[in-house]
């Protein structure tokens, strides 16, 4: 069942989340502004910018909602579980399966940066669920691998928005949804 929530993605580094700070925050105000709730990893790196921008919207209507993988996955490659969430989903999947999951749950996907992981969230969002997708251009190899794969999968360009305006990309999911 998917849920009333758009989903953020990209790297959970703090290092290589900093440049797209303000673009998360935006997005994430702008999930909350439609009444929306925001899906994303432990609140790190790009969560982390787009909760903050969530929570700064007063009378929201959404929640934040983490989609985790199994503690010893996290604990495995140093993430941990940071504050900013109104619900925790915990599964018992490993990184792979946890991405494909929280992807059937929600509604659209806007990536900002990532690498391997953004990009296997990416995927499934288009091939198996077609739900829109937004990805800030430049932000990543991910961004740079969905705009090559879009001259490979033409098919994909009407539910793909790659650009470089924070506030279009989240118009561009959220309007899909008004329009579904």
């Amino acid at each position: 069942m998917r849920l009333r929530q758009i989903f953020v993605s990209g790297t959970w580094r703090a290092d290589n989340a900093a440049p797209y700070a303000e673009a998360a925050a935006a997005v994430g105000g702008l999930i909350a502004k439609a009444g929306f709730s925001l899906a994303c990893g432990p609140g790190t790196g790009i969560a982390r910018h787009a909760i903050d921008g969530f929570r700064s919207v007063e009378g929201r209507a959404g929640v934040v909602r983490y989609h985790l993988p199994a503690r010893l996955h996290m604990d495995a490659v140093g993430e941990q579980v940071q504050p900013g969430y109104d619900e925790i989903d915990q599964t018992d999947f490993d990184y792979p399966m946890r991405n494909v999951y929280q992807v059937s749950k929600s509604s659209g996907l806007i990536a900002i940066s990532g690498g391997n992981g953004t990009l296997e969230e990416i995927l499934p969002a288009l091939i198996d669920y077609e739900i829109p997708v937004a990805v800030l251009k430049g932000s990543g190899q991910a961004a740079a691998a969905i705009e090559v794969l879009l001259g490979v999968f033409p098919d994909w360009q009407r539910n793909v928005l790659l650009g470089d305006d924070p506030a279009q990309l989240a118009a561009f999911v959220l309007d899909s949804q008004t329009a579904a």
